[in-house]
């Protein structure tokens, strides 16, 4: 039993990952943007992560294992490619180029994760539909943001 409660927080723990690399992604992002229809979804789907990160926080500590935050370097690396990318292109074209990038790198994650680390916990497993179907709903969200910009 003790092995399956480590895949389910384990799950958890890489919804949790990819929704904090989210959170870090996009404010970075609403520093740079001035568009106030971009700003408004960013922000929207920024609340988003955040509610889902916390989400999993609260079920990994119900079932008395914890989340774990994604490393100094992950986050370095991740801020560092983010900001040189900013640097060379700062239109609202590229910046919502980025978001569609790293909305799709969260749907493939979520998608192996869940293949990777199937779980009979209903909570998980709502959690983690409802997270991928977030990522799926600003996806196409986004989408239509580019063929406007």
């Amino acid at each position: 039993m003790e092995k399956k409660e480590n895949k389910d927080i384990e799950l958890l723990n890489r919804i949790y990952q990819d929704a904090t690399v989210g959170t870090l992604a996009i404010d970075k992002i609403l520093k740079k943007i001035e568009d106030d229809t971009l700003r408004k979804l960013f922000s929207k789907q920024f609340e988003y992560y955040q509610k889902f990160a916390e989400r999993c926080d609260v079920l990994a500590m119900k079932l008395d294992g914890e989340v774990k935050e994604n490393s100094f370097f992950k986050k370095a690396k991740q801020t560092a490619m983010l900001y040189m990318s900013l640097w060379m292109d700062k239109s609202p074209r590229h910046i919502v180029e980025l978001m569609i990038t790293g909305t799709t790198m969260g749907i493939v994650d979520t998608i192996k994760a869940q293949k990777d680390l199937k779980t009979k916990n209903e909570e998980i497993n709502t959690l983690v539909a409802e997270f991928k179907k977030m990522q799926e709903e600003f996806y196409e969200k986004l989408k239509k943001q580019l063929a406007k910009v």
